[in-house]
């Protein structure tokens, strides 16, 4: 497994953007994403772990843990072929089956009117229709 340290900083710089739109970040942001930077930067981790009024070092406090339901997309795009080139997409739920993807297919104004010689749907990824 790589260690991908450029991931992590965009992460963080992105949060941190958000932060700093709000007009005063709150502490329940400001701790987590203190101790996210410390292993990538732990001398100035340290100095904002203080300077946010803890007297202890922040080495053995506990990693902050992601909570997957927030992480969880509403809805998945996906690309729809006909003939092979992409005409538009659509939007399903995550784990959509077949059957829902065909049906929301059949309600879409981009779907053919020509007759269809062969729909390919592999979920959570693409459609494609070949008409005849």
């Amino acid at each position: 497994m790589a260690l991908r340290f450029n991931t992590a900083i965009a992460r963080l710089i992105t949060l941190t953007a958000h932060a700093s739109r709000l007009p005063g970040v709150p502490r329940v942001l400001a701790e987590p994403l203190v101790l996210m930077v410390a292993p990538l930067a732990p001398h100035v981790a340290e100095e904002l772990w203080q300077r946010l009024g803890h007297a202890s070092t922040l080495a053995y406090e506990p990693f902050p843990q992601p909570d997957p339901a927030l992480a969880a997309e509403d809805t998945t795009t996906l690309p729809v072929l006909l003939d092979g080139k992409v005409r538009f997409t659509i939007e399903v739920p995550p784990g959509a089956s077949q059957d829902e993807i065909t049906e929301l297919l059949a309600g879409h104004p981009g779907y053919p009117t020509d007759e269809v010689a062969r729909l390919i749907i592999v979920p959570g990824k693409i459609v494609s229709i070949v008409l005849r």
